[in-house]
């Protein structure tokens, strides 16, 4: 088979969601040993944006042809692309090392095509990426991860929060919510819900926000600020937009491949591309969630939001054209 019909092959399965075709294309190759093949096989899903899955193939052959410059360079590729631009700059320079000088023209046709660019950009944002993992993992490691009890919201937080709008009534805004209605959520989605928000579930039970942007903690004139927050999923499965409904938390997971740390609470404006989660992956199921925000375009970047729902709901203010608004 020649690489570029392989590659045409492969971003075909991709497209079908054709798994098992994907699997046993590359099993074969990997049972040849035809490093070459496993290799090129990983081009196919860095064009087709899916950079998880570009990895994962070229992990399970680094032990073996990691001193080949054709894997140095899509490796690189595939780190940079996931946000890992640290890792990323030591393999570029592998790639250089080893007489790359240009990407070939499968790898887009957006990308720069010289690896010294490559290595300028990675080195830019490599010092970045560190300080934001850094600053990130220290807000993890201070957070009380205790389930927070007797929570309940101040009225100034309350005031305004919800839009009532038709839309919002229809898809989101569920029935009062009971006992019964968290305990089925949490044994369908294997977590146990924080009392912060099922204090404001029974307050209303999910709906669109008019207090729909929060300001992340981390300040940097390159990094992004402020994150929307259109609607909240309540526990009324009855409702598209609710933890289980129609488009809840396993659909983002399952269908759009998000990462599955916890429970996705919260759309955006992007509709879909970017999520607002509860991120259990810090203090196990039984936890107090923390609350990141996931971006689907930026390879799944998470960002640090807040420690906890409750200071998520706090957090929330409006829109520049609402704030007037009675």
């Amino acid at each position: 088979m020649e690489k570029n019909e392989l590659i045409e092959k492969l971003s075909n399965f991709i497209r079908k969601e054709k798994f098992q075709e994907i699997n046993e294309t590359i099993k074969k190759f990997k049972n040849e040993k035809n490093y070459d093949m496993v290799c090129f096989s990983s081009q196919a899903f860095i064009n087709m944006d899916e950079y998880k899955e570009a990895l994962e193939i070229l992990d399970s052959i680094r032990n073996d042809y990691s001193e080949s410059g054709e894997f140095c360079i899509r490796y690189a590729m595939a780190l940079y692309n996931s946000n890992r631009e640290d890792e990323a700059l030591e393999w570029f320079k592998k790639a250089k090392e080893k007489g790359v000088k240009e990407i070939d023209e499968t790898s887009g046709r957006y990308y720069p095509k010289s690896v010294d660019d490559r290595i300028k950009r990675a080195e830019v944002w490599a010092p970045r990426r560190i300080e934001k993992n850094k600053f990130q993992k220290e807000l993890r490691e201070k957070r009380d991860k205790k389930p927070m009890q007797n929570v309940s919201f101040d009225e100034e937080v309350l005031k305004g929060l919800w839009y009532h709008d038709e839309f919002s009534l229809r898809e989101y805004l569920g029935k009062p919510a009971t006992d019964e209605d968290f305990e089925k959520v949490e044994k369908e989605l294997g977590y146990c819900l924080p009392e912060s928000y099922k204090a404001l579930m029974r307050i209303q039970n999910g709906g669109e926000l008019r207090k729909n942007n929060f300001e992340g903690p981390f300040k940097r004139n390159w990094a992004s600020r402020s994150f929307d927050a259109i609607g909240l999923y309540g526990v009324d499965s009855s409702r598209r937009y609710s933890l289980c409904g129609e488009f809840g938390s396993k659909f983002w997971i399952e269908k759009w491949k998000y990462p599955n740390i916890g429970i996705a609470i919260c759309g955006t404006s992007s509709g879909g591309h970017d999520m607002i989660f509860l991120d259990y992956s810090d203090c196990g199921p039984e936890g107090e969630p923390c609350v990141v925000h996931i971006d689907q375009e930026g390879g799944y970047e998470i960002t640090y939001l807040a420690d906890n729902f409750k200071d998520f709901i706090d957090g929330l203010f409006p829109s520049f054209d609402d704030e007037d608004d009675d």
